[in-house]
């Protein structure tokens, strides 16, 4: 009986000791676009993946009666791909596996593109001043439950991601005002003409670069990129000791930039700018400070430079002393330009305060005599740097009898917070100031590197990689301003974008754009910048949006989306969904000479060519010289001919070369010609 009993132990305690050995279960989880409302590729074999324990098997089910299995592998990864049948729905798809159950409700199928960009594509129906001319009807009238839109929200990083928040949402009512204003305009003209379910995955971020939302192993193939891309690695590896030194210390949000400060603020940030607290007060009011571990600043002077590396942007305390001997009335203050605030204290009472270009101004600043004493005074004053140089004015105190104590020469000083805005938990508009207290060991600090929105592949990493390999049909994309000055490189960026998602999807999708559209302020370069994306149209199933009559010469945010949606709207009908219309307006094809005159052929002529003026304006013509002059320009057929008196051989002509270009050469379809250049 013992025996039995110790038999029975030992195999019990083996049964526990398997147990305890067995590796426990992982949750089964998808990606942030598996969810509800979600829409899928219609007749496709669409992708699906996620993460689980390894080597255990996952299925997927659709509720149309078709599934797929397959297995997580060594590192817990899964993915597989999935029959959808033809647009249509709702359905479910449920995603199992050993222990877990997940199910994904009201699901459609139907075409899904992906809307990227910067500014223009991102701006949404609550955008500020700049809504677009439709917002309060759209808003009131919006009832298209089969349109549904994801935002994926600002992320970046240095390398490439798999998850991202958002969750799909339908375009009824209210629930279109975050979405973006030109794919929302995008997806009602295709839901309309093709009567599908439409899903749009918005992943846009204002004020980038193209080369932030290229990855990094298709700029290593770009040539003019090699000095850059060989620092790339030292560039993430500083980056990295930046992170680790802010993380060790408390920060708070601010607004990016100053004016952002002047406005309501829903995210907590202080919506008054003069109650901002780095921490500082102590060494503000006290009168017990040991400033013997201060360090010293000269005044007049910038707060750049305090750590030696001109990399500092902040907020630091400096403090100086003056003695009176009498106090016959009140004083004053004089401070010169400051930046971006300060605020100024003398004996421990604030006299003033200023921000933006109040700040930028010489201040006087009341000093009154009840808080001065005679002898030894204190004043402190708290810079606040952001972005700009720190600039710290000429400082001088006035009697009541005018005259002046100049406080020229070297300053005490103690860093408060320094600004920082580029750890990976960094959100639009803020940036994070980090407290910095008397125990900080400044020589451990690394010289700052900033990895941000503009920084090569980020935004690609953050925020397109989490969607790959999601099935979509094509993609839209609004961008360019950012890189205006640069427009000669833009002509290998673009095509390289352009391939390097198709490669990165394994998928030949189409690919359609917008031309910048006129401002002033582009220094001449637009019309560079619109050739460079002209050019483009050299890559395989692309397509160009024309909007030089659409713009606002003094605004680089159009408000007008609604045509920019629905002209990006009208290549994807024209070219994938096969209907009879013209989608473009004339893109320029040849030129020939004809005596003093240039013959100009132009494809996507349409029904005809005409002028939105009595005359055709914004042509020009230069001979071998290159000096172009206006020319006379007159539609003849399918073509137009351009003359001018003042050129007798001419060789080059081009249209809309100016940062303000209108234009007045159309189809009869009502869409314009694109600027361009034979030069």
């Amino acid at each position: 009986m013992n025996c039995y009993r110790l038999s029975i132990y030992v195999l019990l305690l083996g049964f526990l000791f398997n147990a305890c050995k067995q590796p426990k279960k992982k949750e089964l989880k998808v990606n942030a676009l598996f969810s509800d409302h979600m829409v899928l590729q219609q007749n496709d074999k669409v992708a699906f993946w996620g993460t689980y324990s390894p080597n255990q098997k996952i299925k997927v089910k659709g509720s149309w009666g078709k599934e797929s299995t397959s297995a997580a592998d060594s590192k817990g990864r899964w993915k597989l791909t999935l029959d959808t049948p033809k647009a249509g729905g709702p359905y479910e798809v449920n995603i199992s596996s050993e222990n877990n159950f997940l199910t994904i409700k009201d699901v459609l199928i139907g075409e899904v593109w992906l809307a990227s960009g910067q500014s223009n594509m991102e701006m949404d129906f609550d955008y500020c001043c700049n809504t677009t001319d439709f917002s309060e009807f759209e808003l009131s009238t919006a009832n298209y439950p089969k349109i549904r839109m994801i935002n994926v929200e600002k992320q970046l990083n240095s390398t490439p991601v798999k998850q991202f928040k958002g969750t799909w949402e339908k375009a009824i009512g209210d629930n279109i005002t975050p979405f973006s204003a030109a794919g929302y305009f995008f997806a009602k003209r295709l839901h309309k003409e093709l009567n599908v379910p439409i899903g749009i995955i918005h992943a846009s971020w204002g004020g980038t670069d193209i080369e932030a939302w290229t990855s990094r192993e298709q700029l290593n193939t770009l040539d003019f990129l090699n000095d850059t891309m060989d620092n790339y690695d030292k560039l993430i590896k500083n980056y990295s000791k930046t992170k680790s030194w802010f993380s060790q210390f408390e920060s708070t949000k601010s607004p990016s930039d100053v004016w952002y400060l002047f406005l309501e603020d829903p995210q907590g940030v202080p919506k008054k700018w003069e109650s901002f607290d780095f921490k500082d007060e102590r060494n503000i009011h006290s009168s017990n400070i040991n400033f013997e571990k201060w360090r010293k600043i000269k005044i007049p002077g910038s707060i750049d430079n305090i750590f030696e590396t001109n990399d500092f942007d902040g907020a630091i305390l400096i403090r100086k002393s003056f003695s009176i001997d009498e106090i016959k009335g009140d004083y004053s203050l004089s401070l010169g330009p400051t930046s971006d605030m300060d605020f100024t204290f003398i004996n421990g009472k604030k006299i003033g305060n200023s921000m933006g270009k109040l700040s930028a101004k010489t201040k006087i600043y009341k000093i009154p005599k009840d808080i001065l004493k005679i002898g030894e005074n204190n004043i402190v004053i708290r810079i606040v740097n952001q972005y700009k140089e720190g600039k710290v004015g000429v400082v001088s105190v006035i009697n009541s009898e005018n005259t002046e104590i100049d406080l020229t020469g070297y300053w005490d000083y103690s860093v408060s917070a320094e600004a920082y805005a580029a750890l990976d938990s960094y959100s639009w508009p803020y940036i994070d100031f980090y407290f910095y207290n008397e125990t900080t060991n400044y020589s451990k600090r690394p010289e700052i590197t900033n990895y941000n929105k503009d920084s090569k592949s980020s935004l690609f990493n953050g925020m397109i990689s989490p969607l790959i390999p999601y099935t979509i049909k094509g993609a839209i994309w609004y961008q360019g301003e950012n890189n205006v000055p640069r427009f000669k490189e833009y002509e290998k960026l673009f095509p390289a974008l352009i391939n390097d998602w198709r490669n990165q999807w394994s998928l030949d999708f189409p690919f359609y754009f917008v031309q910048i559209a006129p401002f002033e302020n582009y220094k001449g370069l637009s019309s560079s910048l619109r050739d460079a994306q002209r050019k483009t149209l050299k890559t395989p199933k692309t397509g160009m949006v024309v909007t030089l009559d659409i713009g606002e010469n003094n605004d680089i945010h159009p408000s007008n989306k609604h045509d920019v949606g629905s002209r990006l709207a009208g290549l994807a009908l024209a070219n994938d969904y096969d209907k009879p219309i013209v989608a473009s307006g004339p893109l320029f094809r040849s030129q020939q000479i004809n005596g003093n005159k240039l013959v100009l052929e132009f494809d996507f002529v349409g029904s005809g060519l005409m002028s939105s003026t009595l005359e055709l304006k914004e042509f020009e013509i230069a001979g071998s010289d290159k000096n172009f002059v206006p020319a006379i320009a007159k539609i003849v057929g399918k073509t137009v001919e351009v003359y001018s008196n003042k050129i007798g051989e001419p060789k080059y002509s081009r249209y809309a070369w100016r940062d303000i270009s209108n234009a007045s050469l159309f189809n009869k379809e009502g869409l314009p010609a694109s600027s361009f250049s034979t030069e």
